[in-house]
């Protein structure tokens, strides 16, 4: 048996890949602690995983929407989150510190925590990739053009990542990052489906796909009452989850507004999470019930679409409920992803936050209700992703790693 440390800052997204996977471990006979913001300890604990507290007690979704709330436009945006991201991560690091002495592998998340205090202590790691886009694949048939393009692509990513994580490692007494990056020499996980992503067969070995990670509902959990009697009153109703970008201000007032108006024009039904305080200061017509935190596992597969910022979770969970999507990006990743969306014909194109009117996410509702090719296409790929054991190939990779020391 193997103790591993998970540590993971950001929002819920940011931690329940990682739930999955120290479930998959501890049925495996290791001993698993994800460590994270201290309101994470519910949501982690609520699954019987061991939870430890790091850095300061914010809610980091909070946070950053109210800095993308602030900004001018979403690429100032990203940069602000990002630059609060290396504050969390520099004020998490002596909590880190001294979690990892007490376990004998650190599992390196896609935020980059647990990397600097691995290098700093020597310690055994395993990282994370949630964007293979960004895995150096070099072909020698490229042309000049496109290895310039990829050199100022990865002078980018210097400035958005790697700069920042060795100005933290030079203050706290650690050697600047060695040409892997935040990634393990030993092993690379990526728990994304094939199905979505192709494997690239010139990435090294150390790069693994897996297929997603997925966590059951909650230990315990039910559904509420309201909800139950909602989803049985009628028709399947369409999922308006936007995570962190719909907390509160005078956008997310307007959104809400406008996606109200287009389920009433769409002749939907809808569950809308999220805008809590714009919601409360709205009365809702009886086609749409205002919901809190519902595990996707449960929710997704009992509706008729899903409606989403485009976040890397949230896209996953739409793919493996065989349900067709509807994504309004705000920051860079989920243009990725809300892409990927219309590529394998699972939705609609985009619809980024600057074109959301009523009449075009109507238009968007009925595509989704009524495009028979769309549902199709979302059913099948969801058969393919619930067929696979994305968490249990990821276990069989870190048993090999382990064995071998």
């Amino acid at each position: 048996m193997s103790k591993f440390l998970i540590p993971t800052i950001g929002t819920r997204g940011d931690v329940q890949p990682y739930i999955a996977l120290a479930l998959g471990l501890n049925h495996a006979g290791h001993e698993a602690t994800i460590a994270s913001h201290p309101c994470m300890r519910s949501l982690v604990e609520s699954y019987g995983i061991h939870f430890a507290p790091m850095g300061p007690d914010i809610d980091i979704a909070r946070e950053t929407a109210i800095i993308r709330g602030h900004s001018p436009n979403w690429m100032i945006g990203f940069m602000r989150v990002m630059k609060f991201s290396f504050i969390m991560l520099e004020q998490c690091h002596p909590d880190l510190l001294k979690l990892c002495r007490q376990n004998d592998w650190v599992i390196v998340s896609h935020t980059a925590a647990g990397s600097i205090e691995a290098d700093q202590l020597g310690m055994p790691a395993i990282s994370v990739t949630l964007s293979p886009q960004a895995i150096p694949a070099p072909d020698p048939a490229d042309s000049l053009i496109k290895r310039g393009l990829m050199r100022i692509a990865g002078a980018g990513m210097g400035m958005v990542m790697t700069r920042p994580l060795n100005q933290i490692r030079k203050r706290v007494g650690v050697q600047p990052m060695g040409p892997t990056g935040i990634t393990s020499p030993k092993l690379n996980l990526i728990p994304i489906s094939p199905e979505i992503y192709s494997p690239n067969p010139r990435w090294e070995t150390r790069h693994q796909m897996t297929g997603y990670w997925f966590a059951p509902s909650p230990l315990e959990w039910t559904p509420p009452v309201d909800l139950q009697a909602f989803m049985d009153e009628g028709v399947p109703p369409v999922i308006v989850s936007l995570g962190a970008m719909s907390i509160s201000g005078e956008d997310a007032q307007e959104a809400a507004e406008i996606t109200i108006h287009a389920v009433q024009d769409a002749g939907a039904r809808a569950i809308i999470q999220g805008w809590d305080e714009p919601i409360g200061k709205m009365t809702l017509p009886a086609n749409i019930f205002h919901a809190g935190s519902i595990p996707h596992e449960w929710l997704l597969p009992r509706s008729a679409a899903l409606m989403h910022h485009g976040g890397f979770g949230t896209t996953a969970a739409g793919f493996r409920a065989g349900i067709p999507q509807i994504v309004i990006p705000h920051i860079i990743d989920q243009f990725i992803w809300g892409q990927k969306v219309q590529e394998l014909g699972v939705g609609p194109q985009p619809i980024s936050r600057a074109q959301l009117k009523s009449e075009i996410l109507t238009e968007a509702i009925r595509k989704v209700m009524e495009d028979e090719v769309i549902r199709m296409k979302a059913n099948t790929l969801g058969q393919q992703i619930r067929s696979e054991r994305g968490v249990e190939r990821a276990i069989e990779l870190i048993t090999d790693v382990v064995d071998k020391g």
